[in-house]
């Protein structure tokens, strides 16, 4: 069975906008964070049932298509790539169930991300793919799932802090998991010598 280690967090620009990105490892390597998300199990998780929550501030908007996630699995020996792929998650509405479990100030909001149906079949493939090959192969092999969360300041001045948290919610999970918390999207660092800028932009 693959552990779980919440790794880093890690911020880029792209397109304009700012991702927030959860990097985990797949491995057998423990956890680092949570208990909870000891259940969690890659590699056997029914995609239908994976849910990303992101709580934010109404003063960051998050499209529609603002959240990917991006699966890599490479060899342990040489870090060779053998297979990585990446989905746009569709958002979708907060389980009537859950709603309870995010406690929000007056100017927060939820927005959750599922994984599209088109591609839920391609994902379960990739997993009886993985479980089929021998152990001595699998364990040759380390994965990583990466969750990127996209934003733009409502307000062009906005120059306050912008905090935001992540959640998962699987199968395996009966709630909703802490993945990064209060995360201050300024929290960018910067080359020593490079030019200070906000890297939250404007929307447009």
């Amino acid at each position: 069975m693959f552990g779980l280690m919440f790794q880093r967090a890690i911020l880029s620009s792209c397109l304009k906008s700012l991702f927030f990105a959860v990097l985990v490892s797949l491995g057998k390597t423990g956890l680092a964070h949570g208990v909870d998300l000891d259940a969690f199990n890659p590699a056997k998780t029914d995609p239908e049932q994976f849910l990303i929550a992101v709580q934010h501030s109404q003063r960051l908007k998050v499209p529609t298509n603002g959240a990917r996630m991006k699966v890599v699995m490479r060899e342990k020996s040489s870090g060779r790539v053998l297979k990585q792929k990446e989905i746009f998650l569709t958002r979708t509405s907060l389980p009537e169930e859950s709603a309870s479990q995010f406690h929000r100030n007056h100017d927060e909001t939820v927005s959750i991300f599922r994984i599209p149906g088109a591609q839920i079949d391609e994902l379960r493939s990739l997993q009886a793919k993985f479980l089929s090959m021998p152990e001595s192969k699998r364990k040759a092999i380390s994965g990583s799932l990466m969750i990127d969360v996209a934003g733009c300041k409502v307000d062009p001045e906005d120059n306050g802090q912008m905090l935001i948290s992540t959640y998962l919610k699987t199968s395996e999970l009966p709630e909703f998991v802490v993945l990064a918390s209060d995360y201050d999207l300024r929290n960018v660092p910067t080359k020593q010598g490079a030019e200070q800028h906000d890297p939250i932009k404007p929307c447009r």
